[in-house]
């Protein structure tokens, strides 16, 4: 009974290398914001709680001597806790009894290092769906085709263009798949060699410095793979005109399930992306984000949903102007030349663009163990459950998180193909 005993005499040290083995090994968790998390302080959250975030107001300027007040209009996004994610595992006392030190290298480790991989992946997979700004080929890795260096970094420059004429404030950070990373460095290695110093503090999947007008670079194996829609046709606008959340469109060739798969950037001939500030056009065509699965009828309009919403006048205003009728409607910008293409994506973003919470799970009473590591500093909320089965004489134990992922402002961030 004292060797058990002493295995879990000290559940708080157990906790505290728990939490900071989730802290130090979180690379796209940990740079979101997470100034949300302190909203949901509350005993025994629930699945489906919500908090609404408001966005930053956006005003038109007049010109002239005679004030034009702007409309105040909160802009708000709710973000929810919607995942509870465990790890779960058991042992026997004998283990217990001769394995005491070795507890957290066999058992915690690799349960904490599971569940932070949940979470980043739960989070990229989902986020990058929302996001209309894209950059690079689907299919082709940035650097892996054309002249090095200028290959490899021109895509990344292009991401950094779209942010900065969109008035996306720096610091920018960017997420890169293993092949991204690879061709980025054998292109660049003199922009990604870190001193001393930087090297000593590095983080899990972080490298190199600020290059290129990156901030932070980092690799992560839960980048999100992308299938882009069957496509096919020519597809055109239906309607002169059209603004909203929804555009009609045809000439796809015939019936065609998963046309446009959530998730794909399609752009409007004609219709530019606008400088929010200014309201004036860049110059470049304006993406959008298609936000549901779109299946094309055989003899009908394509009702397409997008985001951002086309709006074309006020302080609110997305886009240059409304598309023209017969406007050629491109996918990664060919009409059909990327139909069911597999394209993992890569991010650059502002971290404001994303947000994570994590609350506080209630701790049952009448357990072995029932400890809770919830740390506002760190950003993290994790409890552990542990009991003893008498009669098998082993003792299962549990991790719990309880978070939301949301993308607060699809606006600060640039999807990168490849």
């Amino acid at each position: 009974m004292l060797a058990v005993t002493n295995t879990f005499a000290t559940p708080d040290w157990v906790m505290r290398k728990v939490a900071r083995r989730l802290v130090n090994n979180t690379v796209f968790a940990a740079n979101v914001n997470r100034s949300y998390d302190s909203s949901y302080k509350q005993q025994g959250v629930k699945m489906g709680d919500t908090v609404t975030a408001r966005l930053p107001q956006r005003y038109q300027v007049t010109v002239g001597a005679v004030m034009v007040a702007t409309p105040l209009t909160d802009q708000t996004v709710a973000i929810t806790i919607t995942d509870q994610s465990n790890i779960g595992f058991e042992y026997d006392s004998w283990h217990a009894t001769l394995e005491v030190d070795d507890y957290m290298e066999r058992y915690g480790n690799p349960a904490v290092d599971a569940l932070v991989n949940n979470i980043d992946y739960t989070g990229l997979a989902r986020c990058y769906l929302n996001v209309s700004k894209s950059v690079g080929v689907p299919a082709v890795v940035p650097g892996s085709t054309g002249t090095l260096p200028q290959a490899a970094t021109q895509t990344y420059l292009d991401a950094v263009t779209k942010l900065f004429d969109a008035a996306v404030p720096d610091p920018y950070v960017a997420m890169l798949t293993s092949d991204m990373h690879a061709y980025l460095m054998n292109g660049t290695i003199g922009l990604f060699s870190p001193s001393g110093s930087i090297a000593a503090n590095f983080r899990r999947g972080q490298f190199g410095n600020d290059a290129l007008g990156i901030d932070r670079w980092f690799k992560t194996q839960n980048a999100p793979t992308h299938v882009v829609g069957a496509l096919g046709g020519t597809p055109l606008v239906n309607g002169a005109g059209q603004t909203g959340a929804t555009i009609l469109g045809d000439g796809t060739g015939g019936a065609v399930t998963g046309y446009f798969k959530q998730g794909d950037v399609i752009r409007f001939a004609g219709v530019n992306e606008i400088n929010p500030l200014s309201h004036q056009s860049v110059g470049r065509l304006k993406d959008f984000v298609v936000t549901a699965d779109v299946d094309a009828p055989a003899a009908a309009t394509l009702s397409i949903p997008i985001s951002p919403s086309i709006i074309i006048s006020g302080p609110w205003r997305t886009c240059s102007a409304a598309p023209a009728n017969n406007a050629a409607i491109t996918t990664f910008g060919h009409a059909s030349s990327y139909a069911a293409l597999s394209t993992p994506q890569g991010l650059v973003y502002n971290r404001d663009a994303f947000c994570l919470v994590m609350a506080d799970l209630m701790l049952p009473r009448g357990l072995w163990v029932s400890e809770r590591i919830s740390n506002a500093k760190l950003g993290i909320s994790i409890r552990m459950l542990k009991h003893h089965d008498i009669i098998n004489d082993v003792s299962p134990a549990r991790l719990d998180t309880a978070h939301g992922w949301k993308t607060i402002r699809e606006t600060l961030a640039c999807g990168v193909c490849s």
